[in-house]
């Protein structure tokens, strides 16, 4: 039974991720950069070392990129391989927590990094859910903290 339920937990928790990382991608990405680097994206930046003058349009194209990337998985993501499905939303946690550590302004890095750690708390969550759905009952709070803390990131590159 528990083997039925999985898949339906991570169906469910990709789903959600999936709406809040819309949230973040699409607002971030409205800043217009088009001096960004190319170098912004995530495999490439979890390999740079921070830029010591950051722009904000720079620090939200990193924003935005990542978002954009947690998006895609996550709609690509398959309930019927549960194991692989979490392999990805491990994957996107590190990636995402290497690529916000970069961030060096000093508007967007704190934002994105509560980001990043809302997204690692969600991973472990549905973890945990994952070998006991009895604890489903806290997936809202999950998910809620994971949508605040998307949107204050994505909010603050707007402005």
């Amino acid at each position: 039974m528990k083997t039925i339920r999985v898949p339906f937990v991570l169906a469910a928790a990709s789903a959600l991720l999936l709406l809040a990382g819309c949230s973040g991608g699409g607002s971030a990405s409205d800043q217009g950069n088009a001096t960004a680097p190319t170098s912004t994206a995530p495999s490439a930046s979890a390999s740079a070392t921070p830029v010591a003058e950051q722009s904000k349009a720079e620090a939200c194209e990193v924003v935005s990129t990542a978002f954009t990337e947690v998006t895609q998985a996550s709609s690509t993501m398959s309930s019927s391989d549960p194991q692989a499905a979490m392999a990805t939303f491990q994957e996107l946690a590190a990636t995402v927590r290497t690529d916000f550590e970069g961030i060096t302004n000093t508007e967007i890095a704190p934002l994105a990094r509560d980001a990043s750690a809302a997204l690692g708390e969600y991973v472990t969550f549905i973890e945990e859910l994952a070998a006991d759905p009895s604890k489903a009952d806290g997936l809202s709070d999950q998910i809620t903290a994971l949508q605040t803390t998307y949107d204050a990131a994505a909010q603050a590159c707007l402005r």
